[in-house]
């Protein structure tokens, strides 16, 4: 996801001299291309992750459209009152791009767990959500933010796709497997073991699913989503209960008097104070294919 963003943002920037890329003092190995195109519309800040915000505010009333990018930890919970009072309350057009969502980078613990961000840069006023399941939602959500003027949170894992890329309809749900017995609504990179785990039920239990990505993590584009068909509803995020997708979608459905079952699948308090991998710290939580084929199983069966 990194590598797309990088590219996708430096053929934009081509063409549009507004976009402005700035980094703390790290990215090295991907950042480049960037860097070496547009050197005047690149700033490294260092290791000053508070100040980055301040900075990035300040170009977007120059008239620039920023780009903020640092591992996810960093441009998020250490700069919280900065995002806050100098980019969302000015309503300012800076992206904040966070890499490694989730575990991605779990064996650095749980300082650099990004699994509370979503929650958090929810309560925000005026900023948008942005969170891709593969490469070519990072393609089209990256354009998206581009068109579009204000905050916005944009969150990236680490792998890469090797799908063919094209441009997908953002703002809708997007439907990446098709059944019709019970649906499923994903986020982030995650999807990779819903779609899997939805493979099994169908080969080995004759159970159908539809799978939605839900890439902008708002009210509008649920509301294109025809809950009432389906008996039950599960949300699968590597993120924790509070605040995420399976947050937004309760709030969806009492909002607007939905009754529908609603089975939330979220990381465990208990995995925090684990060191691993991400596919470790994912078992640990459930939430690898096949302890996701068992929940969907025992639920349902």
């Amino acid at each position: 996801m990194r590598n797309i963003f990088i590219d996708e943002l430096s053929k934009q920037a081509k063409f549009d001299e507004r976009i402005f890329l700035v980094v703390g003092d790290l990215g090295y190995g991907i950042i480049e291309p960037f860097q070496s195109k547009f050197p005047s519309r690149f700033m490294n800040v260092g290791i000053s992750e508070q100040n980055m915000i301040g900075f990035a505010a300040g170009l977007a009333r120059s008239g620039y459209k920023v780009f903020v990018y640092s591992i996810a930890n960093f441009p998020t919970f250490r700069c919280l009152e900065q995002i806050r009072n100098d980019v969302c309350y000015e309503q300012l057009d800076v992206t904040i791009v966070s890499i490694g969502a989730g575990f991605s980078y779990g064996v650095l613990g749980y300082s650099h767990f990004a699994i509370e961000d979503i929650g958090v840069m929810r309560t925000l006023p005026n900023i948008e959500i942005l969170s891709p399941s593969d490469a070519n939602e990072v393609r089209s959500l990256l354009k998206y933010a581009i068109s579009k003027a204000g905050p916005k949170y944009l969150r990236l894992g680490k792998e890469n796709n090797s799908k063919p890329l094209e441009i997908i309809d953002v703002e809708s749900p997007i439907q990446i497997n098709s059944g019709a017995d019970y649906c499923v609504l994903v986020t982030g990179e995650i999807s990779i073991e819903v779609l899997e785990a939805v493979k099994l039920m169908k080969e080995l239990e004759k159970v159908n699913f539809d799978v939605f990505s839900i890439a902008i993590l708002n009210s509008s584009v649920l509301a294109k989503i025809k809950f009432e068909k389906y008996s039950k509803l599960f949300t699968v995020e590597e993120h924790v209960s509070v605040g995420g997708l399976g947050s937004l979608l309760a709030d969806f459905l009492i909002d607007n008097d939905i009754s529908v079952n609603l089975e939330r699948i979220h990381i465990k308090c208990s995995t925090l104070r684990l060191i691993g991998d991400q596919n470790f710290l994912r078992r640990d939580s459930g939430l690898d294919f096949e302890s996701l084929y068992s929940t969907f199983k025992r639920k349902i069966m």
